[in-house]
């Protein structure tokens, strides 16, 4: 293609005037119809206006004229998946490296078109190879890092994304995909400084705004975040997550604007059911900030109604099966016989408990303290269990099936993960992953030392706050009074068995003693942990730390008692919260 007309072709593109470079490629066709590279353009302008027969008949007559070029190959291919063909376009980018195997761009192609129709192995290999071909290419290590994503291995994908950012500092995408990763491993600042230089980058990218108010909530930054969500919402104004999050936030009547709109959005039929629930999570929490109970309760019971429309109905027999398998399996007995097993190192605490039942409010305390450090919520444990299982074994089959050197192994990544953030060494370092109470025979075998705090709160207000926040879709047992009474019920079953046969020291921590009596609790905890006093633990609302939980800014805050008997402001309006539960 003559430079010239090149020039003016990509000139148009640039400006987004999608039909000038269109008319400036037929122009030349008619000059030179048998032009391979004008085809090969025009197919792809096609298929961005959506014109797919036009961009498929383009594609073809680019092929027609040069064969063996593995461009017209791999466009062709990428009109075929834009058009929702991917069997043929993994077909077509097949053909352009089986025409050469060296073109990094068809390689690139085909592992993002495998990954998108769910061939995660074929895909990673075909990555791998476009990258063997050109190790500085931004896009594909993008798209390797999502791949690791999704198959878990969290700091292999950050080792992309830090690679993408390396070698393309312009690539907007790079920068917030190793934002959001680097978040959701805890690295709070680092995220927040690298979200923003993604949005001096592409100020419109909607992702990055998202993901900047998301740290700065974490940073406690409430004003900074809200600018940030309704940066979002003017630039889109239906943004579910963005409502959510700025509801939940906004503290004046600036609110009030919003709440027709939202109400007219959660009834309409048409919307998508997580959209919907996302809205009403938002509302319920508003309505409740202003003591409109009523409505907090109505939005509540729509948000919840959507959310097990969009995840599912609770298993209950599958939970209950579970319990039963693991109070069968790990009894006094399995752990005598494993007495050996282990690091012994009691650095690790692990907090545990239902999600909303005190764990970040006994966590702040802890972190007060400056030989002790939170680590929030780490994902780690789960997935270590997971990984050391066969294919086939259950995740509460973990500890069954651990010799003594996989343990030490499997210890020892844990403290790396456990340490992560941390620049000095420290007494005890938290992990307050509340659900790890399902993997407590895991624990005690891989840190025979450990101490276990177990936060413990009046159920009918722990379901309130369950039910009422916007938990990930698996935790389908929070959007329903009966399933939640159903699930506590498990829990303490489960609690009350590692109590009995645990060889590890627990401590229960129970909310409305905290609150009553924070002097009292925050000492007996601290010398639980086996350090010495210290008057910091009762500021724990001053320290600046960042905070990856719901209940960030409650425990930013001096302590109070207004959330203790909460459930009664809502017996009126939510009779099933009363007469499901059972309270000793």
């Amino acid at each position: 293609m003559p430079e010239a007309l090149l020039k003016s072709i990509q000139e148009a593109l640039d400006a987004s005037n999608l039909v000038t470079a269109k008319q400036i490629c037929e122009d030349h066709l008619q000059a030179m119809p048998n032009d391979p590279d004008t085809y090969r353009y025009l197919s792809q302008i096609h298929a961005i206006l959506g014109e797919f027969d036009q961009a498929r008949r383009a594609a073809n007559r680019a092929l027609e004229i040069a064969p063996q070029d593995p461009r017209a190959w791999s466009d062709l291919g990428r009109v075929e998946i834009l058009s929702g063909n991917f069997s043929t376009g993994i077909t077509c980018f097949e053909e352009a490296v089986k025409c050469d195997s060296g073109y990094a761009d068809g390689w690139h192609n085909l592992g993002l078109a495998l990954k998108q129709s769910g061939d995660q192995q074929r895909a990673f290999d075909a990555l791998k190879k476009a990258l063997l071909l050109n190790p500085e290419r931004a896009d594909s290590y993008v798209c390797l890092g999502n791949l690791l994503v999704d198959a878990g291995q969290l700091e292999d994908a950050i080792g992309c994304f830090e690679r993408a950012v390396k070698y393309n500092p312009a690539m907007a995408a790079a920068h917030y995909r190793l934002a959001q990763e680097l978040h959701q491993r805890g690295e709070v600042e680092r995220a927040e400084s690298i979200f923003r230089h993604s949005l001096t980058i592409d100020s419109g990218n909607v992702t990055g705004w998202i993901g900047l108010a998301q740290t700065l909530e974490d940073l406690g930054q409430a004003e900074a975040a809200l600018g940030c969500y309704r940066n979002v919402l003017k630039r889109k104004a239906g943004h579910t997550l963005a409502l959510n999050r700025y509801l939940s936030l906004v503290r004046d009547e600036e609110g009030l604007a919003w709440i027709e709109q939202m109400e007219t959005a959660l009834d309409r039929s048409e919307n998508a059911e997580e959209a919907k629930a996302l809205i009403g999570y938002g509302l319920a929490k508003f309505y409740d900030r202003h003591s409109r109970f009523a409505e907090a309760a109505h939005a509540g019971l729509r948000a919840n109604a959507a959310r097990r429309k969009a995840a599912g109905a609770f298993n209950r027999e599958a939970l209950c099966e579970r319990v039963d398998a693991i109070i069968r399996t790990y009894n006094a007995d399995f752990f005598a016989q494993r007495r050996d097993f282990g690091v012994e190192t009691d650095q690790p605490v692990f907090i545990v408990g239902l999600p909303r039942s005190g764990t970040t409010l006994t966590e702040q305390i802890l972190s007060a303290h400056p030989l002790l450090h939170g680590a929030g919520e780490l994902p780690d444990l789960a997935k270590l269990a997971i990984q050391s299982l066969p294919e086939g074994d259950l995740p509460w089959q973990a500890a069954l099936r651990l010799d003594a050197q996989t343990v030490d192994q499997l210890a020892n990544e844990y403290l790396q993960a456990l340490r992560r953030n941390t620049l000095s060494p420290l007494r005890r370092i938290s992990d307050k992953q509340p659900l790890n109470f399902f993997h407590l025979a895991f624990v005690a075998l891989l840190f025979p030392s450990t101490r276990i705090i177990h936060c413990t709160r009046n159920v009918r207000d722990n379901a309130l706050s369950i039910w009422m926040e916007n938990f990930n879709v698996d935790q389908e047992y929070a959007t329903d009074f009966e399933d939640l009474a159903y699930f506590i019920t498990q829990y303490k079953r489960l609690m009350a068995h590692w109590q009995a046969v645990l060889p590890l020291n627990i401590l229960e921590m129970c909310y409305e003693k905290t609150v009553a009596d924070l002097d009292g609790q925050a000492r007996r905890l601290i010398k639980f942990l086996d350090v010495p006093w210290d008057e910091q633990c009762l500021d724990f609302h001053q320290i600046d730390r960042a905070v990856q939980t719901p209940s960030r800014w409650q425990v930013r805050q001096p302590i109070y008692t207004r959330s203790v008997n909460r459930w009664e402001r809502y017996r009126e309006y939510l009779p099933t919260l009363e007469t499901a539960f059972v309270t000793e």
